[in-house]
């Protein structure tokens, strides 16, 4: 709660008066992406996905931190799987060889995306 003061006038007389003003709660919050890379920390509410999260996860504002299942996680360096797998968008190939890109019309093509699996 904040007070603020105002001047009232009375009778011709002015008065100093104090009034509670209720604020919002602030939120610490932590914004990710899709693959769950922490974007930024703000206490402000910009559109996005984010998490809230206590005062000592926001004064450490660590960026090696990963957003998994709704939860902030510290991951294992180097320990990441990557493989590609098909999916509506991505980089266009031979559906029967992915080491071949299709840049024309007359082969069966298959648009290929990169997944990654960090281990816990």
């Amino acid at each position: 709660m904040i007070e603020r003061v105002k001047v009232v006038e009375i009778d011709g007389v002015e008065y100093l008066v104090t009034e509670e003003v209720k604020t919002d709660p602030i939120e610490f919050r932590v914004y990710y992406d899709e693959k769950g890379t922490i974007l930024f920390y703000t206490c402000e509410k910009p559109e996005g996905n984010y998490l809230i999260i206590d005062t000592q996860a926001f004064a450490e504002k660590r960026f090696d931190l990963k957003v998994i299942d709704g939860k902030l996680t510290r991951m294992i360096p180097g320990i990441t799987i990557r493989k590609y797998k098909p999916d509506d968008e991505g980089i266009s190939c031979a559906s029967e060889d992915l080491s071949v890109v299709a840049n024309t019309d007359n082969i069966k093509q298959q648009k290929w995306k990169m997944s990654s699996y960090e281990l816990r």
